[in-house]
């Protein structure tokens, strides 16, 4: 009986991972990019996804007052990003409210296309503005069936827990019988 309970488990833990994993997943965070001081501020920049490509991206960005390492909460920031081949710019506001991490500002891009994009992130605030640039290269998109795995995969998961469901009440059957 212990080896179906480990077996559940184990089958219940794999197909958390299987049909979330974390890669895919957009939130704050990520990889960071840049950590240092401008102006009177210590800005760390994270992207995601890791590796970092084209399609959805989320920039989050964490400002602290550079003097008391504490939060800047009364700051507003801007990211914009443009591609150095084409020169197209995006700008977006990193809000806390786009961020699940209420120490973080986020904004979400759709980056058109892979290749290196310039990232200039601007501080406003009562210690004055700061800016903050660096450089990223975005690969290629994601094949679209990454997108869509789950949803021809799940059918599967279904069959899966029936077999899985099959085994335990035929493993019971064999204990209650008194059978080999």
């Amino acid at each position: 009986m212990t080896t179906f309970r480990g077996m559940i488990v184990s089958f219940v833990a794999a197909s958390s991972f299987v049909l979330h994993p974390s890669s895919f997943a957009m939130a704050d965070g990520g990889e960071v990019r840049v950590s240092e001081q401008t102006g009177a501020y210590h800005v760390t920049v994270f992207t995601s996804p890791v590796p970092f490509r084209a399609g959805p991206v989320d920039v989050s960005v964490m400002v602290l007052d550079a003097a008391t390492g504490e939060h800047a909460a009364d700051t507003r920031v801007t990211v914009r990003l443009t591609a150095r081949e084409t020169g197209l710019a995006r700008d977006h506001p990193a809000t806390p409210e786009a961020a699940t991490n209420k120490l973080l500002r986020a904004a979400v891009f759709e980056l058109p296309g892979p290749g290196w994009w310039d990232v200039e992130v601007t501080v406003e605030g009562p210690h004055g503005p700061a800016v903050l640039r660096f450089g990223v290269e975005a690969g290629e998109p994601p094949p679209r069936w990454l997108e869509l795995w789950p949803w021809f995969a799940w059918p599967a998961l279904a069959v899966a827990l029936f077999g899985l469901h099959r085994a335990l009440v035929r493993g019971k059957g064999r204990t209650a019988g008194g059978g080999p």
